[in-house]
């Protein structure tokens, strides 16, 4: 069972050992993870927000322009955050048509 987790590319799907399996919390068993394969802490996590907190938490809302524009004043202008690679220019000259 732990080296079908340690290969693999999702590692918290894999079923853990009857012991730990009803004995560890679902934070538990993502640190296990974690301790098995650090490069998987981050799907590890995921998936513990997914069953705790739910699907709201781990996905990111569209991105609304118009929304952003209507809330929006000359005394509170909208401020850009881009991560590498975005290019919003195309959207705000539509937008400003």
């Amino acid at each position: 069972m732990w080296r079908e987790m340690v290969k693999s590319e999702t590692p918290w799907t894999c079923p853990m050992p009857a012991i730990f399996e009803d004995r560890l919390t679902p934070f538990q068993k993502a640190m296990v993870v974690n301790v098995i394969n650090t490069n998987k802490l981050i799907g590890s996590l995921k998936q513990f927000v997914l069953e705790e907190l739910g699907k709201l938490f781990i996905e990111s809302p569209p991105f609304d322009l118009e929304g952003c524009l209507a809330d929006s004043t000359n005394i509170a202008p909208i401020i850009f955050i881009l991560s590498p690679g975005a290019d919003p220019i195309a959207y705000l000259k539509n937008l400003a048509v």
